[in-house]
Formats: C-alpha cells, structure tokens, sequence
C-alpha cells in the first residue's frame, strides 16, 4: 500500500520532494480561521485540495492530532464518557473508543485518500503524549504519572484506533514525539498494525523525521517561511509554515527548498 510513498522516499533524482505541515497556515489563509471542517469529509478533502492548489506538497498531511485535540477541548459528551471512571488510562480507552469519532476520522481519511493525487499520511500524538492529554482533560491536577508500560498500553488502544483507517487508502502514520518521545518498544502493537497493512511507520522529532530506522528526512527551520536565511538540503525535506507567514515569502521559501537554495 505504500508504494508510492516508499518511492518518493527513495528518490534521488530531479529537485528535492516535500513534506509540508500546513495545517495552521491554511486554516489561517484559506479558512480566514473559521474552523478546520473536520466532520464533513467532502468539505475537508476539498479544504486539502485548495492546500495543494496554493502549496503542492509531495505528500499531503493530515493532522488528526489537530482533530483529537479539538474533540476533547470541545466535545462535551466525549468528555464526560472520559471521565466515568477514575482509574488511570481511562480517559484514554474512553477517547479511542468513541465510535462517533473513530468513523469521523475514517471517513476524512478515506475520502482524502480516495481524492488527493498525492501519497497521503496522517499524523498523531505519541502514544504518552495522547495519554497525558486525555487524562489532563479528564482528570485536572489528578497527579497521575504516566511510564513506559502505561505508554505502551495506549499504543495497543491506539493499533485498534488506526487499524480502522489503515486499509482505506493511507501510505504513512507519523507521531509527533516532540514533547513526549517513547521507546521503540512501546510501539510495537502499532508497528504490528503498520506492517500488516503495509502502511510506513514515522516519528517526528525537532530536527528529523524518521520513516522507519533508515530513513531520515531533514526538517527546515521555519525561518525559510518568513524571509530569513536558513538553508536545508535533502532528496525529500519537511517543513511547517508558520500561521502567520506572508503567503509571498511562503511561496519564496518553497521555492528555495525546491532549489536547494537559501532565501536571501
């Protein structure tokens, strides 16, 4: 299934592939900060589109992290199912069970899969790093602490929670370990899931994103977005543009990525 991400990792040839986080650009841009359409499939394969339209990333992002933390700041319900028991983890079980949520996000990865032309990836939290938000919505101040055997019995709710999505058309699952890196280990029921499907495992991290231990992509400073010199080079880069950034000096960096060339 993950063919063609698999090849564009892999190539050397022609201008540098890119990887592009745009989700706070373009809700800033596109949407005029209205909110991101994530319960309306069509609308959010649509909203995709007109990313790439202006940006034409190699790889489309999606951003069900952005979608998770949403729901559990604003869906009430979801929140009180969180909080019917006490017990730690629970918040988290609670949140990956949610059957409304949990066809939500198939439905915006199928539909994006089905209609973006490029290879398509979604990104999540790292596995404590869901854990500690979910009891923190549930539980403020409850003093639990979160180790690495608790990390990884989130990632085997978090195998089920994908499983879901990872036959539907995606060719990669990023996890953004920024603020909460975990073992190799506590993946290990996602990578069982990952690999069944066919699907490339990542973990971002401030620097570098690894798809799998030989793959390692080299991620820009954000300063290229706004006007300042910060050179990057690389058959395939990731960068994020800023929320805030002049669409003009967005266009400029890309193109100096493309270019293996620093603005100036």
């Amino acid at each position: 299934m993950s063919a063609r991400l698999t090849a564009l990792l892999e190539t050397t040839d022609g201008p540098p592939k890119l990887l592009l986080d745009a989700a706070a650009y373009a809700q800033h841009v596109i949407l005029q900060d209205r909110p991101v359409p994530w319960h309306d499939a069509t609308a959010f394969s649509n909203h995709l589109s007109s990313i790439q339209s202006l940006l034409g990333s190699d790889i489309v992002l999606i951003r069900l992290d952005d979608m998770l933390a949403e729901e559990i700041e604003s869906n009430s319900a979801l929140r009180e199912a969180m909080t019917a028991k006490t017990r730690k983890g629970f918040a988290l079980r609670a949140l990956l069970s949610d059957e409304k949520l949990r066809e939500t996000a198939q439905a915006l990865v199928r539909t994006a899969a089905e209609t973006q032309r490029s290879p398509v990836v979604v990104q999540l939290p790292s596995p404590k790093a869901l854990l500690l938000a979910a009891d923190a919505a549930a539980a403020p101040g409850s003093g639990h602490e979160f180790d690495d055997d608790d990390a990884e019995n989130a990632a085997v709710y978090g195998a089920d929670w994908i499983r879901g999505f990872a036959s539907v058309g995606i060719e990669g699952i990023i996890f953004d370990e920024r603020s909460h890196l975990c073992p190799a280990a506590v993946y290990q029921p996602i990578t069982n899931t990952t690999e069944h499907f066919g699907v490339l495992l990542g973990h971002r991290h401030d620097e570098t994103l690894y798809f799998n231990p030989s793959t390692e992509i080299p991620i820009a400073d954000p300063e290229i977005f706004t006007g300042t010199e910060a050179a990057v080079t690389g058959s395939v880069l990731f960068a994020e543009t800023p929320a805030e950034a002049v669409p003009e000096t967005v266009l400029e960096g890309l193109t100096a990525l493309r270019e293996g060339q620093p603005v100036s």
